[in-house]
């Protein structure tokens, strides 16, 4: 099976500029042991559906000829809002998202709220982890490394059902409550893992959990070994056991968290978020014990740089983290792609990374 993998795979890649990692030589990189180049991965964060479809084509054209160094796919994800039945869904409660009939303006981050009067409606076993068509979205294995790309974390989760003001507070004022949404997630991203490595051969989990503002993150390094650390540990745990990978997304700066997701067993961390946090005390902080997904800033210098801002940016990136003796770095976007990004930076991002990278790695 293995060797006709590989037969496909050469037979896939010929015509390409640059060949695509091999599933084990992104192993290896993620584990430290080195890469040619750095990996590029751009994954889920570009949705083409979201680009005009001048911007659709010449993606598609580029990747033709710079495929990506694995396989990255979402499992289907459960409806934040179901009704009295559903099984694949966050909240199974009839008439309970708020969004109903709502003729006011709120935050973002309170368009799902609910109260603890609803959640306490929510059946106990939803999201129904033996759902089948859970990995409906995997792609045929092609002899790259496969990440199957979970929900929001924990953190996310609870400011899904609550609301960001209701969350902070829960902290204090409900913590079993909040223990109780940890263990619905931990639950559904374990038996997603355990479904994964026999149904669709992955490698890698990967999930979100925005830790970090732009400045410091939401919570204490106390309150995150209370309420935190105990599931990603159990989830990375689990994971391991299984021979996968844990790939990592967080926003903003959670510098003073690092140490304990590294603790937990977080192997690959996204996106080290440019004026958020410092990429060169990051690498020379957690550089020999994590590998990074690192991502290409979207705050400025792609939708507002020139050509050569972001050629440059690149060359900084891959001079900061990449070096051939260990790998540990993959490059992407540091958030989804908006389609306020001028195309010919994000064909520059993509070249220059391959480009530069492997000069780098000769």
């Amino acid at each position: 099976m293995e060797i006709n993998i590989m037969q496909d795979f050469n037979e896939k890649f010929k015509e390409m500029k640059y060949k695509p990692f091999t599933r084990q030589q992104m192993i290896d990189c993620i584990e430290g042991r080195g890469a040619p180049r750095p990996g590029v991965a751009i994954g889920t964060w570009i949705h083409l559906d979201l680009l005009s479809k001048d911007k659709q084509e010449v993606l598609k054209e580029l990747f033709k000829k710079y495929p990506e160094d694995m396989q990255e796919f979402y499992v289907k994800k459960p409806s934040v809002f179901g009704e009295p039945g559903d099984k694949y869904t966050w909240c199974d409660v009839e008439n309970a998202d708020p969004s109903i009939g709502r003729t006011t303006t709120v935050g973002v981050d309170e368009e799902t709220a609910i109260s603890w009067e609803v959640y306490d409606q929510i059946s106990k076993d939803v999201p129904d982890i033996e759902e089948p068509d859970m990995f409906c979205h995997a792609p045929e294995p092609d002899g790259r490394y496969r990440l199957a790309w979970l929900s929001g974390g924990p953190w996310t989760r609870i400011w899904t059902y609550r609301g960001m003001t209701n969350s902070m507070m829960d902290l204090y004022m409900n913590p079993q409550r909040v223990h109780d949404i940890n263990r619905r997630v931990i639950r559904f991203f374990k038996a997603a893992a355990k479904r994964g490595v026999k149904e669709a051969g992955i490698d890698a989990i990967g999930f979100g959990d925005d830790l970090g503002m732009q400045k410091g993150p939401f919570m204490s390094k106390e309150m995150f070994r209370e309420f935190y650390f105990p599931y990603y540990k159990e989830i990375c745990d689990y994971a391991h056991s299984l021979g996968l990978h844990v790939w990592m997304h967080c926003c903003g700066d959670a510098m003073m968290l690092i140490d304990q997701l590294i603790e937990a067993g977080i192997d690959v961390l996204h996106p080290i978020q440019k004026y958020a946090l410092d990429e060169k005390k990051v690498v020379d902080t957690f550089g020999d014990q994590l590998s990074f997904w690192v991502g290409m800033d979207l705050q400025r210098i792609l939708p507002f740089g020139t050509k050569e801002d972001v050629i440059k940016e690149t060359q900084f990136l891959i001079d900061t983290f990449y070096t051939k003796e260990k790998g540990r770095t993959i490059f992407t976007v540091n958030n989804r792609l908006e389609d306020n990004v001028p195309i010919e930076n994000v064909v520059a991002f993509i070249e220059e990374a391959y480009r530069y990278g492997t000069l780098k790695g000769a």
